[in-house]
């Protein structure tokens, strides 16, 4: 599953620093009370080291007992390859795993997977997509579902 982080607050001191909003924490809440099923799932989280990614996994990490990993690889402007290498390396250890990251990473991560024209998919904060895989590569995925807050 790829989830965007919650809608954050505009102001700080550096876009890494940023926080989640009130708005964005209940969003983030929402998504997993009603992906419960889903959720509960996750046998790992991984998400970018930018407070509002670590916020939203945090929340995330009450709907399921998954341990949490944090990578840079999964910053906004992470790279989708490198990105598809390290979850093949998760892949041998667990059979779900959660990505808690940015766009434009995450749209582009569902496209390249999927097979999509580039573009297609564009995830709003809180925004929650499943791919099914056999083999985590470039369009060798399907995509489940994609549920908008």
């Amino acid at each position: 599953m790829i989830l965007r982080h919650g809608h954050a607050v505009a102001e700080a001191p550096a876009d890494n620093l940023r926080i989640l909003s009130p708005q964005g924490e209940l969003d983030v809440h929402k998504v997993a009370q009603e992906n419960y099923e889903a959720f509960k799932d996750a046998q790992c989280i991984v998400h970018s080291p930018y407070v509002r990614a670590q916020q939203t996994a945090e929340i995330t990490s009450q709907y399921c007992t998954a341990p949490r990993k944090e990578s840079d690889l999964f910053v906004p402007d992470g790279r989708p390859d490198h990105v598809i290498a390290y979850l093949n390396e998760l892949a041998e250890m667990y059979a779900s795993v959660l990505i808690v990251s940015h766009q434009p990473l995450v749209g582009t991560l569902i496209d390249q997977l999927g097979g999509f024209e580039p573009g297609r998919y564009r995830m709003g904060t809180s925004s929650l997509a499943c791919l099914n895989c056999d083999l985590i590569a470039a369009d060798c995925c399907s995509l489940a579902w994609i549920k908008h807050p």
